[in-house]
C-alpha cells in the first residue's frame, strides 16, 4: 500500500517561508512605494501601474506604512493619480476577500467567463491573459527570493529541527487501518490471513513450532489461538497495538507538491530515513504537478484555474477559441510527463492521501477528484491548522466535498476530525 503527501501552500506556511497570496502582494507594493520615493520626480511608471502629480508631501504619508491602502490613501491627500496599467492587479487589490492562492485563480475564472458571456465587456480575454501572465512573473521572481531565503535561513534554529521531527514523523508513520474504507480493510484482513493461513494449519497440526516463525506471525497466531483468524486479524489491525502483528510501513511515497517551492526535499532524502528508522527498501519519489521556478527543471510554473467540472466550462472549450484555454491547468499538464506518471502511481495500487497545507479549492477541482475518487484511493486525511480559537478541518473537508460525485464513497474515505490532527 502507497501514501501520497499531497502538498499545498500551507506546508510551506508553516515551514516559516512567506508565500502567501498577501506575503507577495504586500512585498510587491513595499518595493513599489521605496521606488516611487527613490526617484523623487512627479511621475512614475512600471510594467503593472502609472502614477502622475506625485506631491512631494506623499512621502510624509510613506515614511513608515508602505502598503497599497496606504498610497491610496497618501495620493488622495496630496491630490497625486494612479492608474492601473494591469486591470487584474486592480481587480485583486479593490476584492478584500482575496486572501489565498485559490482566490486569484476563481477571479481569473470569473473574469475568463465575463469576457465570455458578456459582448459588451471592456476587459477583453487576450489582455486579461496578457496582465495575469505578469502577475505570474512578478509571483516566479517573488519565489525565488523566498526560496533562497529559506535555504540558507532554515535550520539554524532548534524550533526548526523540532519541526522537521514532528512533520517527518507524519510522513512516514505506518498505516493506521480505522483510517481507512470498509472495503480496504476488508481486503487487507484477507491479505493477512493468506500470510499466516500455510503456518497456522502447520502449527495447529504440529508440524512447525512456533519459534520457527517470525516474531509478529508468532504474536498474532498467539492471538488467534481456536477463534476465528479472520475476526481477530481485524481487531487487531484496527487497535493501537497494530504494529506488534503487522507490517504497516508504506511501501512506496509520493510527494505531490502542489507548490512552486521545493520544501519537500526536507523530507526526501536518506539520512533522514535512517534518522527515523524507516527501511531503506521503502520507495519515493516527488511530482511537482504545478512545476517549479528553476529554469533548470524543465518544469514550466503552471498558474491558472483547473475545474473542468464547472457548467460553464464545457461551454467555454465549445467556442472554438484558443485564447480562452491559455491559462487552463489540464492543458498546460500536457507540456510534461508529470500527470502520466501521476496516473501511473495512482494505478499501481492502493493508496492514502495525507493532506499537508493545501485547502482543496475549485482550481484544481480536476486533478483533485481523480485523485480523490480513484479506485484505489482507499483514505483522505487532512492535517489540519490549529488558529488560536479553532481550525480550518471543516473548511478543507467542505472543499473536499466539492471533488466528489458520489457523497457514500466520500463519506467512507475521508478520515473524521477525532483521528485527525494539526500539522504542526
Amino acid at each position: 500500500m502507497n501514501r501520497i503527501i499531497l502538498i499545498g501552500n500551507g506546508f510551506d506556511l508553516a515551514h516559516g517561508m512567506k508565500t502567501s497570496y498577501n506575503d507577495f502582494i504586500n512585498d510587491y507594493w513595499s518595493n513599489t512605494i521605496l521606488s516611487i520615493l527613490e526617484i523623487k520626480e512627479s511621475s512614475f511608471e512600471n510594467l503593472e501601474i502609472k502614477i502622475t502629480e506625485i506631491s512631494s508631501l506623499l512621502s510624509l504619508y510613506l515614511s513608515k506604512n508602505k502598503s497599497y491602502q496606504d498610497l491610496v490613501e497618501g495620493l488622495e491627500k496630496t491630490k497625486g493619480k494612479m492608474v492601473f496599467k494591469n486591470k487584474f492587479l486592480e481587480q485583486i487589490n479593490e476584492k478584500k476577500q482575496i486572501q489565498n492562492w485559490v482566490d486569484i485563480e476563481n477571479e481569473y475564472y470569473l473574469l475568463l467567463k465575463k469576457a465570455f458571456k458578456d459582448e459588451n465587456c471592456t476587459y477583453k480575454i487576450s489582455q486579461l491573459n496578457s496582465d495575469f501572465t505578469e502577475i505570474q512573473k512578478l509571483l516566479e521572481n517573488y519565489l525565488k527570493k523566498i526560496e533562497t531565503n529559506f535555504r540558507n535561513d532554515f535550520g539554524n534554529d532548534e524550533s526548526d529541527v523540532n519541526l522537521k521531527i514532528s512533520i517527518g514523523n507524519k510522513v512516514y508513520s505506518q498505516f493506521k487501518l480505522k483510517d481507512f474504507t470498509e472495503a480496504s480493510i476488508n481486503k487487507k484482513v484477507d491479505s493477512e490471513y493468506l500470510e499466516i493461513k500455510d503456518d497456522l494449519k502447520a502449527i495447529n497440526s504440529g508440524i512447525v513450532n512456533m519459534k520457527d516463525i517470525n516474531e509478529k506471525k508468532q504474536n498474532l497466531i498467539s492471538a488467534i489461538g481456536k477463534s476465528d483468524p479472520r475476526t481477530i486479524i481485524r481487531k487487531r489491525l484496527l487497535s493501537e497495538t497494530a504494529t506488534n502483528y503487522f507490517n504497516l510501513q508504506p511501501a512506496e511515497i509520493l510527494f505531490l507538491n502542489f507548490n512552486y517551492t521545493f520544501t519537500e526535499i526536507l523530507y526526501n532524502n536518506l539520512t533522514w530515513f535512517e534518522l527515523i528508522n524507516v527501511g531503506k527498501n521503502l520507495e519515493k519519489s516527488v511530482i511537482h504537478i504545478h512545476g517549479t521556478t528553476d529554469p533548470k527543471d524543465n518544469n514550466n510554473v503552471i498558474f491558472g484555474f483547473g475545474d473542468e467540472i464547472d457548467e460553464d466550462y464545457k461551454s467555454i472549450e465549445n467556442l472554438n477559441d484558443n485564447i480562452f484555454l491559455e491559462n487552463i491547468k489540464s492543458i498546460k499538464y500536457f507540456e510534461t510527463d508529470n500527470y502520466k506518471k501521476l496516473l501511473e502511481f495512482l494505478n499501481s495500487g492502493d493508496y492514502q492521501i495525507f493532506i499537508f497545507g493545501h485547502s482543496c479549492g475549485n482550481s484544481d477541482r480536476t486533478l483533485l477528484s481523480t485523485l480523490f475518487e480513484h479506485k484505489n484511493c482507499v483514505s483522505i486525511k487532512p492535517f489540519y491548522y490549529k488558529r488560536e480559537k479553532d481550525d480550518n478541518y471543516s473548511e478543507i473537508v467542505r472543499n473536499i466535498t466539492r471533488n466528489f460525485s458520489n457523497k457514500a464513497v466520500l463519506r467512507d474515505k475521508v478520515v473524521n476530525k477525532e483521528y485527525c490532527e494539526p500539522l504542526t
